[in-house]
């Protein structure tokens, strides 16, 4: 082999070793994990660029208006982009329970065909509570409320549920904590369907 081909050959093997050595580098940087960040920052990613986003909420809508259908409280937010399910605390637990009663699991069942889709939705789940208690008792009642939902799916599923779980004490009043009416409106739970970013991709494709 000549010397310019065994320059060659050399240039082209420190090539190969640098490609190799960077993939394995950014291949093993750490991608951030859903269950490490607050809720705000889980329901706000991933971003939809500017010129998806009507054809994100179009297709989320879609999602919207089929569990109103289905008799869920089901609303869009952020944009449309994000479809959430709001049920009262009190069609799920007892007062101060945190066990599901037969006929909530019956109603959160109703929801098991679009969790499971973890493909399509990533799944927020948030406990409210009204401000009855001190916020130690709040935090803990909505966090433990929050665990069995997911423990509930988890059962559904087969061991494994894709729930990212909170539980946010009484921080988050839709309502005057006063009056039975409006401390049961704070009294809730939110199921929050955010779109991934492979179901961002066929809204785009399709539109």
């Amino acid at each position: 082999m000549s010397a310019a081909m065994k320059t060659l050959s050399a240039l082209f093997i420190c090539f190969a070793i640098t490609v190799g050595l960077t993939s394995r580098v950014y291949a093993a940087e750490p991608q951030e994990d859903p269950y490490s960040v607050n809720i705000e920052e889980n329901l706000s990613k991933p971003v939809v660029a500017v010129k998806h986003k009507e054809a994100v909420a179009a297709a989320m809508g879609l999602l919207t208006r089929t569990l109103a259908q289905a008799g869920f409280d089901s609303r869009g937010v952020r944009d449309g982009e994000v479809t959430v399910v709001t049920i009262p605390c009190s069609e799920l637990f007892a007062p101060n329970s945190v066990t599901i009663k037969d006929n909530g699991k019956t109603l959160l069942d109703k929801l098991t065909p679009y969790i499971k889709r973890s493909d399509k939705y990533k799944t927020v789940l948030a406990v409210h509570s009204d401000d009855t208690g001190d916020a130690v008792y709040t935090e803990r009642i909505t966090a433990d409320r929050a665990n069995a939902i997911d423990e509930h799916y988890a059962a559904a599923l087969g061991g494994q549920s894709p729930i990212i779980p909170y539980g946010l004490g009484n921080d988050e009043p839709v309502a005057p904590n006063s009056g039975i009416s409006n401390r049961a409106k704070n009294r809730r739970v939110e199921i929050y369907f955010v779109p991934t970013k492979s179901f961002i991709d066929n809204a785009r494709k399709k539109k």
